[in-house]
């Protein structure tokens, strides 16, 4: 496929997603919206590719929504415009946290409002020590978007969801791994490598234990402790039809 407004790359096992419109700080437009979706589906359609990152190009992660072009794709007087944009965005986060495959969000620079967001529905978080990351919609008479309302309370708790949102302060890498926000805080001069060893372990994790990982955790809020262990029961029988998994019962010879 061709993309207009990113960059898709694969290797060892790792698909690279890049937000390439970096001369409007990677801003989201509905071309950005669509090519997400699409690049999204291409991914989970390889089977060599067992993590996909996320990142933006130049010094920003993503800016949240391009307001210039906003007004120009959607008819802000209309409602029914308004609520076609925002299903469009929710198709997008579907189909990122619908995916089988680990995703990374690899915030290079700032993250905010909708930007935010896009790197919270990702399954991981690296961040570079000095990015910045701000739900700021308040600020400008806005409500959280791309699943923040969702995403938010259940990383850093309601306390601190409710002072992120109704203040929309920025808030840096280190505090923001301080506060279980994001999974890393990575120093500027090992971003790159670092980025890329941590994508590759999480490639090399076995396909079948990585999807189910994923649906376990992802589904866990949801469920009462009696719905998760007739959960990971169904799980570990799935699990142990692929080799890898029998592998580990096998009889070992005596020392």
């Amino acid at each position: 496929m061709t993309y207009s407004t990113l960059e898709l790359q694969r290797r060892d096992g790792v698909a690279w997603i890049t937000l390439d419109r970096p001369d409007r700080l990677n801003a989201l437009t509905g071309d950005m919206y669509l090519d997400l979706e699409r690049a999204a589906a291409e991914c989970e359609a390889d089977p060599d590719v067992g993590a996909i990152v996320l990142t933006g190009r130049g010094r920003a992660f993503c800016a949240g929504a391009d307001l210039k072009s906003y007004t120009t794709e959607v008819d802000v007087q209309d409602p029914h415009s308004v609520r076609d944009r925002m299903r469009l965005i929710a198709r997008v986060v579907r189909a990122w946290t619908n995916l089988d495959t680990p995703t990374i969000a690899a915030v290079n620079g700032a993250a905010v409002g909708g930007g935010a967001n896009l790197a919270l529905m990702c399954d991981l978080v690296l961040m570079r020590e000095d990015a910045k990351i701000a739900q700021n919609y308040a600020k400008h008479g806005f409500v959280l978007d791309m699943g923040g309302t969702y995403f938010l309370p259940r990383l850093v708790g309601r306390a601190r969801a409710m002072e992120l949102a109704l203040l929309g302060d920025s808030i840096g890498a280190a505090e923001a791994e301080r506060i279980g926000l994001v999974n890393r805080c990575i120093p500027a001069e090992r971003w790159e490598a670092a980025v890329d060893e941590y994508a590759r372990r999480i490639a090399a994790t076995l396909p079948r234990a990585a999807e189910l990982i994923l649906t376990g955790l992802r589904h866990a809020p949801q469920m009462d402790l009696d719905t998760t262990l007739e959960w990971e029961a169904n799980a570990i029988a799935l699990a142990l039809s692929t080799p890898q998994a029998r592998a580990a019962f096998r009889p070992r010879e005596a020392v």
